[in-house]
């Protein structure tokens, strides 16, 4: 298992991985990811079968789930589909612990066609940014001081107001860049996995190429052989019929 620590930082992802990973029929990999308590994170990612040749039926045997730290599945992918996205989200009122990622081929309710399967799987960590906001906001709260005057009060809710107002555009603003974001990531692991098809493919023209080069090769020296002995054999019938 691979553990994926998810160190403290702001707005940005956390950690961010890529894996091609082959899974043969009936058989299963996982990873699992370690979530500190007391902080809200987003377990974002899409995966997607690389294999072009290996053709499923309308219920795919590819199957990718997460699990929380109950062992409860909180993401499963639909039967009908080889690639997809996830998006799960973790509470920050949780005592945090150990997600599992697991990537099944041909098992519990999938198919199984005795067929491996190449499957890419893109992981990124991110930090809640909704949750860093509601912080913000209860500590501005908590630091409201008791005995203030009236004009300190009226003063006080003139900037509460001003700064919820500015609070609901910047979470519009953080709720339209996370979309596009989450876009772009998806995307781009496109773009990665096409670019590790391309690469299979071409190693694949290469050493297909190769073979037809020296089955050419061997067919050349097999014709020059036979040529020869042809020659000889010619040359020694005629030299025979002259001795005679």
């Amino acid at each position: 298992l691979l553990w994926i620590m998810c160190a403290l930082s702001a707005l940005t992802v956390v950690e961010g991985q890529r894996f091609t990973i082959d899974v043969e029929s009936g058989t299963e990999h996982c990873f699992s990811i370690l979530i500190p308590a007391r902080k809200a994170y987003g377990i974002t990612g899409t995966f997607e079968e690389l294999d072009d040749a290996v053709k499923a039926n309308r219920v795919t045997p590819l199957k990718v789930e997460i699990y929380d730290p109950e062992k409860k599945a909180v993401f499963t992918s639909k039967r009908t589909l080889s690639a997809g996205s996830f998006d799960v989200r973790t509470d920050a009122s949780s005592n945090g612990g150990s997600y599992k990622i697991c990537i099944k081929n041909g098992m519990e309710d999938r198919p199984k066609d005795n067929q491996q399967r190449q499957v890419g799987l893109s992981l990124r960590i991110k930090s809640d940014l909704f949750d860093q906001m509601r912080q913000y906001s209860q500590r501005n709260a908590a630091s409201v001081n008791k005995d203030e005057t009236p004009e300190e009060k009226q003063q006080r809710e003139w900037k509460e107001q001003a700064e919820i107002e500015k609070l609901e555009r910047t979470q519009t603003i953080a709720a339209l860049s996370e979309k596009l974001s989450t876009k772009i990531d998806a995307l781009t692991d496109h773009m990665t996995y096409l670019k590790v098809r391309y690469d299979t493919h071409e190693h694949l023209s290469g050493v297909t190429f190769g073979r037809i080069v020296w089955w050419n090769v061997v067919q050349i020296l097999a014709l020059i052989f036979v040529s020869l002995g042809q020659i000889f054999a010619i040359r020694k019938a005629v030299d025979k019929k002259r001795y005679l």
